[in-house]
């Protein structure tokens, strides 16, 4: 029987914060991308999972929008798009695919790699685009937390990748409640997924889905849980404090952790043991559903690889373009075929995963 016939897609009206718990928490298959928690009053944080602070048998929608309950990405693609990805799109549908990195110095000293998602949150504010920007910061000892930023001085406060799992959704919903119209959201894939999940579903509440102006994907193989990141390697294997730690960074097959002068480095091949569990039966390695996905992959060191998805997405990054805030050039075949080849790894990984999850009985409801 196949996977799709052994478990038919529910519906809100199905399923609860009980099946929410079963499904997907207990079963590892939550990506803590906060989506619950944000859309729902009676669910809260414990421990780095959602759990019920106050019960309701009526309500379903926690299960309805968690992107891990179940998906559609076809159906995904074919509204924001109008058709379907081919076999050939490993990296989703785009319109543009280039290299960029900010001009601006004060973006370029606190980047990650090219400043590019921190430049286009920028400009669309001043264009107004967006009047906030829900992003992911951090504290000094790199805790992190969902920020709205209203100032292009908060957007470049919080720049850089933070390597660990955040439930940055719960951003979207405090920007919300301080009444915000035009919210942009910067985010890795699932979390991405799931706000597209929020806008397309069709169900009788409205939470202001319609004030989701722009969303900025990045590319991600896998995200790290805080705990195990710092006690196992920070300190463990590095004998750093999480306040010593001034960057992260994934470059030539290792994962590096910068300390003043000082690189400490192992094979990425050799951080599994800190991966949060629910990025396994994960496909999307390029925010596929995004308006504009920004990563490092493809790109020379100090670049970014830039793919313009939705008209929304294209005319940003133009308009960011023609600003003088960003430069390009043209991504080598190499360099987008590295990020393809990626993207695959992450694709075969996910029906690995799920295969071993389907053996076990977990429900996987995700269609590729």
């Amino acid at each position: 029987m196949a996977a799709k016939d052994k478990y038919p897609e529910p519906t809100y009206l199905e399923c609860g914060f009980g099946e929410l718990e079963h499904d997907v928490i207990m079963s590892e298959l939550c990506c803590y991308c906060g989506n619950c928690i944000a859309f729902c009053p009676k669910i809260d944080k414990k421990d780095n999972r959602p759990e019920l602070v106050e019960y309701d048998p009526l309500c379903g929608l926690c299960y309805a929008y968690c992107p891990r309950s179940f998906l559609d990405m076809s159906a995904m693609e074919n509204t924001i798009f109008g058709r379907l990805r081919s076999e050939k799109e490993a990296l989703g549908i785009y319109n543009k695919a280039v290299s960029a990195q900010s001009t601006l110095s004060n973006v370029k000293d606190v980047s990650q790699d090219g400043g590019v998602v921190t430049a286009l949150l920028v400009q669309a504010l001043e264009d107004g685009v967006i009047d906030c920007a829900v992003v992911t910061d951090r504290d000094d000892n790199w805790h992190t937390v969902p920020k709205v930023a209203t100032t292009a001085e908060e957007i470049v406060a919080s720049a850089g990748t933070k390597y660990t799992i955040t439930p940055s959704i719960i951003g979207l919903q405090m920007a919300l409640d301080q009444g915000f119209e035009k919210i942009g959201f910067a985010g890795t894939p699932c979390q991405i997924q799931a706000l597209r999940k929020v806008q397309f579903l069709e169900e009788p509440y409205q939470f202001g889905q319609d004030k989701i102006a722009l969303l900025v994907g990045l590319f991600c193989m896998e995200n790290f849980e805080y705990e195990s990141l710092f006690q196992g390697l920070v300190k463990g294997v590095f004998g750093l404090k999480p306040a010593d730690v001034d960057k992260f960074e994934i470059q030539g097959g290792k994962f590096r952790v910068l300390s003043g002068d000082d690189v400490h480095e192992v094979p990425i091949s050799e951080t599994n043991d800190y991966l949060w569990n629910g990025c396994g039966p994960c496909f999307d390695f390029s925010a596929e559903l995004a308006d504009v996905s920004v990563g490092s992959v493809g790109s020379g060191s100090g670049w970014s690889t830039v793919l313009t998805r939705t008209n929304v997405g294209a005319d940003l990054y133009d308009a960011t373009l023609k600003a003088g805030a960003l430069e390009e050039k043209a991504i080598s075949d190499k360099g987008l075929a590295l990020a393809e080849r990626l993207a695959g790894d992450k694709a075969t990984r996910f029906q690995t995963k799920t295969a071993e999850l389907l053996e076990k009985g977990v429900p996987i409801n995700i269609k590729r």
